[in-house]
């Protein structure tokens, strides 16, 4: 890692080398048909930007909360240490890495009584797998099949079962292999794995040992080192299983969907009617999501055919194989399959091939997940002040939605979810009378206002501080049909993202400030300060908080730029968990600070800015 010119100074740059990555790979396949082979990987990920960056991100996980073998967290072993010592510690892992063994965890798996076996890597090495990871993902996702669906940005199950629907009702075949492979992630053999990345264009060979030491760290009490498969839990497992089957959905695909004709045709519809009219080649059409999968085909022979020559495949080029209880051969007008927790089937009905698709959720998954929230409420009744009340219906109320977003792109969302709501809705009543609980009508109370605002329905709530506080219904639910996947959708570029925007009503997400508050940075190092308020979580959330005060003073509301800056805490005497949050930091100019801090009279600034000064001043008096 001496190539020091490569390194990336701020957020802002590790975009644009993203984008720099993906262009270069479309442009690379456009011209010669396969990618550029990029080198120099490794100086991108141990920048300092992508360290910062990829720490951000793992913090926001869930799993963040959770030890490796190591037993360290990431709060008082990454984020409360110091800055620049957490910086290079990363970087000296990546100078000679060395894995540390995985903690294996076994979950439940849906619709079984058996196991998922879960592989938890220790806080640094997730680390370095989402640094390796967000230099890697442009190029393998330039390369990706359109309906590959599993685990990738932008995507999800929804935008799989609305292709799945539309190729039938538009194609009129009926005919559908489940395809499911075996122990999948289990089974990845590291050397295939190794030779693809390197033929999808990773040729930095440290980066390719580096990923090897990963596929091969040993499990906790049980293997020094893995022989095969790839730990499902790493950060970085997920984009390795789709770059894996990357070659099954090319081989599939270009037998029909991806077909190379000598005239290139601007519609596809086109292509397809020429091939009918003019080839004896199977019609299929193929929708992936990580080791799930459904191909569409217009008989049971050719189904029949294509699940033999894929069994085939697998065996032979992947070392995988398919599951034969779970690869089933259907005629979704006679029973519905099963793809994703949601079941499809083909009615009578009026339409352009005489039948309509209806798609609900899988009956035993949303049973086993009723149940969950069902156990959530009935914990309600330890609650023994209001906060910890307000926490429990909050909970309940993100898992109740959490299930109303998974399942409304079916159709019978509403049907379905209807038959489990009275019971939750008198459960909830029940726990909540206890603690002077009573109905309302949905629209009247004070959250989730986006979804009670359209119901009168009544809804148990408690009052706290002024406010109703209600447990919404699991029927609050209308049919949403997702929209179909635009190819030019993608977050490394700028025209992607205003695809995805337009889409969604998201707006993409900021970049830090980092170049901005550089000089800021260099300013705290030089004073000596450190300890509690200036540790790595505050060097990271300081660029956050600018960005949401949008560039301004908090104290003058006056353009804050150059050196004039500094990140003020609110109140320095919370707790080490909490200082350092983005809500404890204000940004402003460095008089402002001054002013904070000061016991004079500066009431000749202004009536406005005075007042925001006495206000900073009286949150700190108050500490």
């Amino acid at each position: 890692m001496e190539q020091k010119s490569n390194y990336l100074k701020s957020e802002q740059e590790l975009k644009d080398k993203q984008d720099e990555l993906y262009n270069k790979t479309i442009e690379g396949i456009k011209q010669k048909g396969q990618s550029p082979g990029h080198k120099d990987l490794l100086e991108l990920m141990a920048s300092e930007a992508t360290i910062l960056t990829a720490i951000h991100r793992i913090k926001a996980n869930k799993g963040s909360r959770t030890a490796g073998s190591d037993h360290k967290l990431m709060k008082p072993d990454i984020l409360q240490k110091d800055y620049p010592k957490v910086i290079q510690l990363v970087q000296e892992s990546f100078r000679n890495y060395r894995p540390k063994p995985i903690k294996r965890k076994y979950i439940p798996k849906a619709n079984s009584e058996a196991l998922r076996p879960l592989g938890i890597p220790s806080i640094i090495d997730r680390v370095i797998q989402e640094c390796v990871r967000l230099i890697i993902e442009p190029i393998l996702e330039a390369q990706f099949f359109q309906h590959s669906y599993g685990f990738r940005p932008m995507r999800d199950s929804s935008m799989a079962l609305t292709r799945t629907t539309d190729i039938v009702h538009i194609t009129g075949h009926y005919w559908i292999i489940e395809g499911d492979i075996r122990k999948f992630f289990d089974c990845v053999n590291h050397t295939i794995l190794i030779k693809k990345l390197w033929n999808m264009g990773i040729r930095d060979r440290r980066v390719l040992m580096i990923i090897k030491a990963m596929l091969k760290a040993g499990i906790m009490d049980e293997l020094k080192e893995n022989p095969i498969g790839t730990p499902q839990g790493g950060v970085i497992s997920p984009l390795l299983a789709n770059a894996y089957l990357h070659a099954f959905d090319q081989w599939v695909t270009r037998e029909w969907e991806n077909k190379r004709t000598r005239y290139p045709y601007a519609q596809k519809y086109k292509q397809y009617d020429r091939l009918r009219k003019t080839t004896h080649l199977k019609e299929t059409y193929l929708v992936r999501y990580a080791d799930d999968w459904v191909l569409i085909t217009n008989s049971k022979r050719n189904a029949e055919k294509w699940k033999y020559r894929i069994t085939r495949y697998l065996k032979e080029r992947l070392k995988l194989s398919l599951s034969e209880e779970k690869t089933l051969i259907t005629d979704i007008r006679r029973r519905p399959i099963k793809f994703l927790g949601f079941e499809i089937k083909a009615i009578k009905g009026k339409a352009k091939h005489g039948h309509i698709l209806i798609s609900k959720p899988n009956q035993q998954r949303l049973k086993e997940k009723v149940s969950e929230i069902h156990k959530t409420i009935k914990k309600i009744k330890g609650a023994t002040k209001k906060e910890d009340l307000i926490h429990w219906i909050n909970l309940i109320n993100s898992k109740i939605r959490g299930l109303i977003q998974y399942y409304e792109c079916t159709t019978k969302v509403n049907v379905y979810l209807r038959k489990y709501t009275d019971k939750l809705h008198y459960l909830a009543y029940l726990k909540l009378r206890k603690h002077g609980g009573y109905k309302l009508p949905a629209k009247q109370v004070d959250n989730l206002l986006s979804v009670h605002d359209k119901y009168t329905t009544k809804i148990p709530v408690i009052e706290y501080n002024g406010l109703k506080i209600g447990i919404t219904r699991l029927d609050f639910c209308t049919w949403q049909k997702s929209k179909n996947k635009s190819p030019k959708e993608t977050p490394y570029t700028e025209a992607g993202r205003q695809v995805y925007m337009n889409r969604t009503g998201k707006k993409p997400i900021k970049v830090r400030a980092d170049e901005l508050l550089s000089l800021n940075w260099s300013k705290i190092i030089k004073i000596g300060h450190k300890g509690k308020l200036y540790n790595f979580e505050y060097f990271m959330n300081r660029a956050y908080a600018f960005n949401r005060d949008k560039g301004r003073c908090r104290v003058c509301k006056e353009e804050l730029q150059g050196d004039d800056i500094r990140i003020h805490h609110i109140n320095p005497k919370l707790s080490i968990e909490e200082v350092n949050r983005v809500p404890n930091l204000a940004s402003m100019h460095e008089h402002c600070h001054q002013m904070i801090h000061s016991s004079k009279d500066y009431s000749m600034v202004g009536k406005r800015t005075w007042e925001k000064v006495l206000g900073f001043r009286e949150k700190l008096s108050l500490t």
